[in-house]
């Protein structure tokens, strides 16, 4: 008798276990998708590594934790270019998804993009 309830409580303590790594993993899996903004560029677009990518919209995602992570620009499901930028934390949250950039010949440089939602600017450089 006394086994019955000992496996009873471990039965229940091991599904609570469960649904709370579930709950966790679900958390987290959420979070990451803040990471991700859709950024459109109507020219010829250029980074300052040299990354040339042509006009058109991207999932532009960017690592959780690191300062100055490796942001992806993602077309069709496929990584088409990783360019080194800084994440800068903003004061307020930004509106729209804004890229700041300048024309240099045929082509726009981008120097920062402030994805919309976000209380980050994502700093290429000059």
């Amino acid at each position: 008798m006394r086994y019955q309830g000992r496996r009873l409580s471990i039965g229940t303590l091991a599904t609570i276990l469960v649904t709370a790594c579930f709950g966790f993993a679900a958390g987290g899996s959420h979070k990451s998708q803040d990471r991700k903004a859709d950024v459109t560029f109507s020219t010829m677009t250029k980074f300052n590594n040299g990354t040339t990518l042509p006009a058109g919209t991207y999932r532009m995602e960017v690592p959780e934790n690191p300062t100055t992570p490796a942001v992806a620009f993602v077309q069709d499901g496929k990584v088409v270019a990783t360019v080194e930028a800084k994440v800068v934390t903003e004061q307020k949250k930004n509106n729209a998804t804004e890229v700041d950039s300048v024309t240099q010949g045929d082509a726009q440089v981008v120097r920062a993009i402030r994805p919309g939602g976000w209380t980050e600017e994502i700093d290429f450089g000059s």
